[in-house]
């Protein structure tokens, strides 16, 4: 079981490997083979596909997709875990694939600290808080005010067990001290679709699949996950603001390259997608699907991890989250 003495231990490791010196004049000089933990067609697909052109247009080599779901995204890693370390496999990872899962699957096949290493945040997003239109809250403390008056009978729906949005909810729950009987659905959108229709009242989404349906009127918004409110939509408010001061959720996807790549080419990597992420036409693409570009180091991020896999670690213990 990770412990946060363990994991600000790991990650000191790691923030002190980058510091090391090496070499990496020829990188890259054939194609890089890039991991992505989830089926074609999925949410992550366009961060992937702006990033890869991005890198590919600077290097002149390709940035090879290569989608492979399974396992709540643990194929994907396991495979990048023990690929060789020398900066031509690389993974997509997100806050469920690496701090989440730790949790939820007592026997995997790596380590996200040990066998993975950080490289770079690409972007940073959050979640919306949604109802069907009818649902008779118009936010936060009215739909906790609801749920307590109805111990349990009130559901939500979630794209699967142990996802992000579920987490989201049972933090939610666990501040809030209230109960929801939770629906969990094969992917976001079958979930999103019996919001839609009145089969259960509610869920935490993306903004790139609930901005759309709200825009239209088709389902109502009562605030976002973010630790303050959006340029973008500054009419949301955040779940913190609305009486429950702390609450903040990340919906973040970034790259990590196997264990013990040289510094120097985890360095290259993160330079360049620094500056691809900065850039206008990429700020604009991943501002429509209410995302933030970040772009920060190696060291930065192993940080964020190391955070996030404590604090969604004891949100899976104190809640007895399952994912069977």
């Amino acid at each position: 079981m990770l412990t946060e003495r363990s994991v600000l231990f790991a990650v000191a490791m790691v923030c002190a490997s980058l510091m090391a010196p090496a070499r990496a004049a020829d990188y890259p000089d054939k194609p890089i083979r890039f991991l992505v933990p989830y089926p074609p067609g999925g949410s992550t697909d366009p961060i992937v596909r702006i990033i890869a052109q991005k890198l590919t247009e600077t290097w002149k080599q390709p940035f090879v997709i290569d989608n492979r779901g399974g396992g709540g995204g643990n194929v994907a890693s396991d495979l990048v875990a023990k690929a060789p370390a020398d900066g031509y496999t690389v993974l997509l990872g997100t806050v469920s694939t690496i701090c989440i899962n730790p949790a939820l699957y007592p026997k995997l096949p790596f380590d996200p600290l040990k066998d993975l290493a950080p490289v770079s945040l690409i972007v940073s997003g959050f979640y919306l808080l949604a109802t069907h239109p009818s649902f008779p809250a118009a936010n936060v403390s009215e739909l906790v005010a609801l749920a307590k008056a109805k111990q349990g009978q009130f559901n939500y729906a979630s794209g699967g067990a142990g996802s992000a949005p579920h987490l989201a909810m049972e933090l939610l729950k666990q501040m809030a001290r209230f109960e929801l009987t939770h629906v969990p659905y094969k992917g976001t959108g079958p979930a999103l679709n019996d919001v839609l229709g009145g089969h259960v009242p509610m869920l935490f989404g993306s903004a790139a699949s609930i901005l759309p349906l709200m825009k239209a009127g088709r389902i109502k918004v009562l605030a976002m996950t973010g630790s303050k409110r959006s340029a973008t939509m500054p009419e949301i408010a955040t779940v913190a603001e609305s009486g429950y001061p702390g609450f903040e959720v990340d919906s973040w996807y970034g790259v990590l390259a196997p264990a013990r790549t040289p510094p120097a080419i985890v360095g290259a990597l993160h330079r360049e997608i620094a500056r691809a992420a900065q850039l206008p036409d990429v700020r604009a693409r991943f501002a429509a699907l209410g995302l933030e570009p970040v772009g920060n180091d190696p060291a930065q991020f192993a940080k964020i991890i190391g955070n996030d896999l404590v604090r969604w670690g004891e949100v899976v213990r104190r809640g007895n989250v399952r994912i069977d």
